[in-house]
């Protein structure tokens, strides 16, 4: 999750910095089992993805104490760091990487908790799109990751810009897993850009830039146009062009519980 925000920022993984509690076991754990396996998740992502951990801190809690995780990744941008707020009316909202396959994943494991498949994978092991945040970078007016549901971090870049998001529900990238477990109905597509947890980005380009960002990006990446920038306010949902009524949730709101 970290890293698909420096991903957002056009950044290359630098090092990153943990903070773990530590307290004794819950009744018919093993001691230090579950410390044991988060530290070596830690030690592969950090391995698959070039990011060393350069320290943190950890702090004992007493028994019975809810464990308390905190990491900080920290990147180097060298061509630029685009903001959500630099779209521009006119520009062309560009999506890397499918949407839906998260939340289809976490779906079928409510269903049934030892659920398997890629779709479950894919809940489990978010992928950043790093490689494609660093071609993107110096070319998009304004980019950031979707991790709350297209909708809403679609609304959330345009109002930062000061435009107006139109998104065709039609062109959203869906992956094959995700079109054999839910269909393509409007209601699946839907599903699928109120979501979250997709870890895509969501960048807004000139049309005059759009080529030339194809062949930037690395070779077998999804790279699709799902809407447009306009002038005024707001998020509006076509299909088939025509208009669509918008979800009465836009995606995954974080409030305090």
């Amino acid at each position: 999750m970290n890293l698909s925000d420096l991903a957002a920022k056009g950044a290359e993984p630098v090092g990153a910095l943990l903070s773990l509690t530590l307290a004794p076991p819950a009744d018919g754990e093993e001691p230090g089992a579950w410390e044991e396996a988060f530290i070596t998740g830690i030690e592969a992502a950090g391995e698959s993805y070039g990011l060393p951990l350069l320290g943190g801190d950890t702090i004992a809690l007493p028994a019975g104490a809810p464990r308390v995780l905190g990491l900080t990744a920290i990147g180097r941008s060298i061509n630029g760091v685009p903001s959500r707020s630099g779209g521009k009316p006119g520009d062309e909202l560009w999506l890397v990487g499918a949407i839906g396959d998260a939340m289809a994943g976490l779906a079928l494991l409510e269903t049934d908790a030892e659920a398997t498949g890629p779709l479950v994978d894919i809940y489990r092991r978010p992928v950043p799109q790093l490689a494609a945040g660093r071609a993107l970078a110096p070319l998009a007016h304004a980019m950031m990751d979707v991790s709350d549901g297209l909708l809403l971090d679609a609304d959330r870049l345009a109002g930062a810009s000061g435009c107006s998001a139109t998104i065709d529900l039609d062109s959203l990238p869906l992956s094959a897993a995700f079109r054999d477990a839910r269909g393509v109905t409007r209601d699946a597509r839907l599903f699928a850009a109120t979501g979250g947890d997709d870890y895509a980005l969501l960048a807004a380009i000139s049309s005059e830039r759009a080529q030339a960002v194809r062949q930037s990006l690395p070779s077998g990446t999804i790279f699709t146009r799902v809407g447009t920038l306009g002038s005024g306010e707001g998020l509006s949902l076509v299909a088939g062009g025509k208009p669509v009524e918008l979800p009465e949730t836009l995606g995954h709101e974080h409030r305090a519980t």
